[in-house]
């Protein structure tokens, strides 16, 4: 796969279901490649902690009844998600007091971050970034381990391509991004 075809095809994929499965070297191998994203200062800021299919179940129940205290169907609702999803990744940055520091401690994950999904593409692999407001409970933060000088950034939710022309694909909307000066 050439790379401008992942990157303009690479989607976050929705469809979840309970009988598949991610290949775990490869998730592992496109973590380990992920790494190899440029960025000034040599930095490597972040952690991923993966939740593998067969932890999802302990996982959400812990996590709701955390996230949703007694709310019965947002904890059915997120635990039958969660159990059909072939796996998450939690994703994590160093943060740094130091202003300029910190920016690139979250511009170098930036970049480790979409390295990682264009290459999950490439491997088969699909992924949907979630960023609920629960990330920032000091309660859930402790569930994936997230030290007091780290953030929780996000969960990658991690699942199989198999029907991906079945997909609705929405057309990306383009925005100016170059301005002359």
């Amino acid at each position: 796969m050439e790379l401008q075809d992942a990157i303009a095809q690479r989607r976050s994929i929705k469809a979840f279901r309970r009988d598949m499965n991610i290949d775990d070297h490869a998730l592992y191998e496109a973590i380990q490649r992920a790494t190899d994203a440029p960025n000034h200062g040599l930095r490597a800021p972040w952690r991923v902690v993966h939740i593998a299919k067969n932890r999802l179940g302990d996982m959400s129940k812990q996590l709701t009844e955390i996230a949703f205290p007694n709310i019965k169907k947002k904890q059915e609702d997120h635990y039958k998600v969660a159990t059909n999803l072939g796996g998450m990744l939690a994703l994590i940055v160093k943060e740094d007091p130091r202003q300029k520091e910190n920016l690139e401690n979250h511009m170098a994950f930036g970049a480790f971050a979409q390295n990682l999904m264009l290459l999950l593409y490439e491997a088969g692999i699909g992924t949907c970034w979630k960023t609920p407001a629960y990330i920032f409970n000091p309660e859930i933060r402790s569930i994936f381990g997230v030290q007091d000088d780290e953030q929780l950034v996000g969960l990658l939710y991690l699942t199989d391509l198999k029907d991906l022309e079945k997909m609705p694909h929405r057309e990306r909307q383009q925005s100016q991004t170059i301005e002359t000066f």
